[in-house]
């Protein structure tokens, strides 16, 4: 993990991976930053899981969820509580804000003008089985609709292509291609791949080896193991 911000924040289309992408960046950091972390829920738009549903869990990684109180727990409603915002102040934590898909969820960074006083990363997740993200030029639509949307720039693409358990070495590589072209048009660069941790070893003798992020899986759909 290069180029680590006080605030790290991850967008993208619905489906493509924010949530356990951003589960996965918080507890790295966690481990290797003398720093306290948190995870901070945005994510008014998946109808199953968010990180709320997961906190006691993520808690064991010694990382911090700050999520709407329990009343609100099944609210799309977002409910800005101080504490979303009191990370930003304290100069002992990171602060990684998981956001919903799509331009509405995006919209709710307007809320948060602190952001833009500090050193940030704003993080576009990519997966290219996914609606919206599928091509070249839909991802680069996406880019420019979510940076209109909150008022932000895009700082990073992470490549996160997979279909969930059925994800082959061929559709991380297929992935990386797409991405990496749009790298190229937008003049963004690729922050890392994001690759299951039992897979990491097929990938050695790919280009893009050094970018792989190892990820754990912490989210489970119905009917999944």
């Amino acid at each position: 993990m290069n180029d680590i911000r006080k605030i790290t924040i991850f967008i993208g289309e619905i489906g493509s991976g924010k949530t356990e992408i951003s589960i996965n960046y918080a507890i790295k950091l966690k481990k290797e930053r003398d720093k306290g972390v948190d995870l901070i829920d945005l994510d008014i738009m998946k109808p199953y899981i968010r990180l709320r549903d997961l906190k006691d869990e993520i808690k064991k990684f010694g990382v911090n969820v700050v999520s709407p109180p329990q009343r609100y727990k099944q609210a799309d409603l977002p409910i800005l509580i101080h504490a979303t915002k009191s990370c930003i102040f304290d100069d002992n934590r990171f602060c990684i804000y998981d956001i919903g898909g799509g331009e509405e969820s995006s919209f709710l960074l307007r809320q948060f003008p602190e952001l833009r006083e500090f050193p940030y990363n704003l993080f576009f997740v990519v997966n290219i089985f996914r609606p919206f993200t599928q091509t070249k030029e839909e991802i680069e639509n996406a880019i420019k609709i979510l940076e209109s949307a909150s008022d932000l720039k895009v700082s990073g693409i992470v490549s996160n292509t997979h279909l969930r358990e059925y994800t082959k070495k061929d559709d991380v590589v297929k992935g990386y291609k797409v991405v990496k072209e749009v790298s190229k048009v937008l003049d963004i660069p690729i922050a890392f791949v994001g690759v299951k941790e039992s897979m990491v070893d097929e990938f050695r003798d790919e280009d893009f080896y050094e970018y792989i992020f190892p990820m754990k899986t912490f989210i489970k759909y119905p009917g999944e193991r």
